[in-house]
Parts: C-alpha cells; structure tokens; sequence
C-alpha cells in the first residue's frame, strides 16, 4: 500500500471509532473533531497541500488563480507601507497569510513567478 492510501485508510479507521465513541454527537461536531483530530495527525502542511494540489500534487487551475488573486490581495509583491499605522498593520497581516500559504505549500520562485504573470480576467 502506498503511503497516501495508508493515510486515507487510517484516516477512515480513525473517522469509524471516533463514530462509535461518540455517537450522541451531531454529524458537524464529530466531522469537526475528526477534522482536528486528522490536521493534528498528518499536520497542517498535508491539510494545505491536499486543499490546494490535485491528486497528481500539481496545482490546479482554479487554485492558480485563487492564489493569484490572494497574492494581489496580499501584498505579495508590494510594500505593504502605509503612514497610517492601523492600515499598515492590517496589510501585514494580510501579507502573513500570503507568506503562510507560500510556505506551506513549498512554492518555489518558479511557481511565485508564474502566479505573478496570471492574469484570470476578473
């Protein structure tokens, strides 16, 4: 068994004992604990690549333009300097997300580069 189908397989076996210790709960709050319970497990990074990647581990159309637009929102390319301290704090935060998304999802500058020339239109 290859490691991403040993993942998905304990991720399962993992999701039916949760179902059988807990199955007062509503089908939200166990998802959402099974949900914790996976990020916890196989990390944040996995949990970004996977919402982000195909099944091939390349990036999707869509998520090359909405990470196109996240870069344009996000100072990516800019300053993110304003005199006004409140405006500039809040660009930097916005930049943090940029810089988080980035890293876990190992963008090269290639891949920065190539989403800096999308253009998607809107």
């Amino acid at each position: 068994m290859n490691e991403r189908n040993r993942r998905r397989w304990r991720a399962v076996q993992i999701s039916r004992d949760w179902k059988e210790l807990l199955p007062s709960m509503s089908a939200p709050a166990w998802l959402r604990t099974i949900a914790a319970l996976l990020t916890a497990i196989v990390g944040r990074r996995w949990a970004y690549r996977t919402a982000f990647t195909g099944d091939d581990g390349a990036m999707r159309i869509a998520t090359q333009h909405v990470l196109a637009d996240l870069r344009e929102y996000s100072f990516a390319r800019t300053s993110a300097f304003d005199p006004d301290p409140i405006i500039m704090a809040r660009r930097q935060g916005r930049r943090d997300v940029w810089l988080r998304i980035s890293n876990y999802l190992n963008l090269d500058e290639a891949q920065v580069q190539t989403l800096m020339e999308i253009d998607d239109g809107i």
